[in-house]
């Protein structure tokens, strides 16, 4: 038992290659297939999530019939999986439990970068629908009836103003507490990461228009194949198309998926296993599960009060959405970027990890990451010209929005080769170091600066006289009087020169 499902280290496209040698026939099919695979590798990742849904969706159809004896026997397999890993790695079973399960009881994202900023506008819309839900749908005060008349879409008694606010309203509305709290986590898992990389204005406005489709389409489908009118609410049609949107923005991402190891007594202890699946799996298999349903529906095999076609409506407008917003080139990016991070943090796959990183500055040159984790691969054995150069170039990228960053990422490419940046751009670095108390690194600046013939006048102007007030703030003062006698030969005309002089006690 394993408890991740990822894909295999043997590159499927090798797979093509070998059979089709093993064969000897349609050689040259697989050829141009493996071929074009290995050119478009985004083509051949989302392949790879479409093979892992078909396998999942046959082994579910396999294990249907001997789904009570695996409820059974799988915390057994589970513990001996457990002990022979821990003899054969050295590690003790608690560790091993500790990587392996989870106390969470609902899917997350695994492995987010992204911490900057919190999700207002998703945390606002949980807010909104628990205040809807617990003050006005379950206050004794507040007739149901109404609500039903006016509010649901489309309205039991619809009229030329209540219908179209009703799209909306819906999405507030929820028939039960499983029904809002379902809906609330699947909104916090995807809304929060979605939030983050588009912002709220954007999330905010296609969690509405999302909303819409879902409704619409739900209605649309209701009518057609039941010749009535149908009701709905509830946000999972607006949260489905977000989960479309992640579907297309964050579709490189991993994902924990419990799976309960203690069988019945899940109910009472909530540790499951941690089953890691790729984002596009699991939107794939929500997608296929709410069709299945809906195609029941409407044929009659399946009498539930889901709202499928909803979310049928909502995930396929989130993701034509995402798709017209272009925002599948930012998740290339990212997807790329977090591979190079992975790869020069860890030391392997250094190839891989360059490779990736130049796809992301393909996407975007300024990508101020790419551009330092490349700068470290490329300078991780010997210093280059390349890896210079990409040093300062991450350096002149985080300057304007991050300078303590940018700060220390100079400091990282000093340590290492001992050159400075472009002289406004160094000056400034300066000015960091010094409020930050860090007075070597900010005399190094000054001092390349104030000695360099090629330093605009006025930037070594400021540089010599700076330099000689931070050797002073040191307390190396013969240094500090050497660079205000400089300062006076140098820039006679200056108009810091009679602070110079009183300095070196000259009238």
């Amino acid at each position: 038992c394993r408890n991740t499902f990822r894909p295999p280290t043997i590159s499927f496209i090798r797979i093509f290659k070998n059979f089709a040698f093993k064969k000897g026939a349609c050689m040259s099919g697989f050829d141009s297939i493996s071929n074009y695979l290995e050119r478009h590798e985004e083509q051949a990742f989302i392949l790879k999530a479409f093979i892992t849904i078909s396998f999942i969706l046959w082994l579910r159809e396999f294990l249907s019939s001997f789904i009570g004896l695996f409820i059974l026997l799988f915390p057994v397999i589970f513990l001996i999986y457990i002990r022979l890993q821990a003899a054969a790695s050295g590690q003790s079973a608690t560790d091993l439990l500790k990587q392996h399960i989870t106390f969470m009881p609902f899917m997350y994202a695994e492995g987010e970068r992204k911490k900057e900023g919190v999700a207002w506008a998703t945390y606002s819309i949980i807010l909104i629908n628990i205040f809807i839900f617990y003050g006005i749908e379950l206050n004794p005060l507040v007739d149901a009836e109404f609500i039903f008349n006016n509010f649901i879409f489309i309205p039991e008694k619809p009229n030329l103003w209540n219908t179209p606010i009703s799209a909306f309203t819906a999405i507030f509305l929820h028939g039960s507490d499983f029904h809002l709290w379902g809906n609330m986590i699947f909104l916090w898992v995807v809304g929060t990461v979605v939030e983050r990389r588009i912002g709220w204005q954007k999330f905010l406005l296609l969690y509405f228009i999302t909303g819409l489709l879902a409704g619409l389409a739900y209605i649309a489908i209701h009518y057609i194949f039941m010749g009535e009118v149908g009701h709905a609410l509830g946000a999972s049609g607006a949260i489905a198309g977000i989960m479309g949107i992640f579907a297309i923005r964050c579709y490189f991402k991993s994902m924990v998926f419990p799976l309960p190891i203690l069988g019945i007594f899940s109910l009472i202890l909530p540790v499951s296993l941690k089953v890691r699946l790729n984002s596009l799996v699991i939107m794939g298999l929500f997608f296929l599960l709410d069709l299945s349903g809906g195609i029941g529906q409407i044929t009659g095999e399946n009498f539930s009060n889901i709202g499928h076609w909803a979310h049928i409506g909502g995930m396929a407008g989130g993701m034509t959405l995402a798709g017209f917003m272009g925002l599948g080139k930012g998740a290339v990016e990212e997807r790329h970027l977090e591979i190079g991070i992975k790869a020069s943090n860890a030391g392997v796959g250094l190839g891989e990890g360059e490779h990736s990183l130049r796809i992301a500055l393909e996407k975007n040159p300024n990508n101020s990451e790419a551009l330092l984790y490349l700068a470290r691969i490329k300078s991780k054995f010997a210093l280059t010209d390349e890896g210079r150069d990409l040093y300062q170039k991450a350096i002149q990228a985080t300057a304007s929005s991050k300078p303590q960053e940018a700060a220390t990422i100079y400091k990282e490419y000093y340590n290492k080769y001992l050159k400075g940046v472009e002289p406004a751009l160094q000056y400034r670095l300066a000015g960091i170091f010094y409020k930050n108390k860090d007075l070597d690194i900010a005399s190094r600046c000054l001092e390349m600066l104030a000695d360099s013939a090629n330093t605009p006048p006025e930037i070594r102007e400021r540089s010599m006289f700076q330099c000689a007030m931070v050797l002073e703030d040191m307390g190396l003062n013969e240094a500090a009087t050497s660079y205000y006698t400089r300062f006076m030969e140098t820039f006679p005309n200056s108009l810091a020169i009679a602070k110079v002089k009183a300095k070196l006690g000259k009238a």
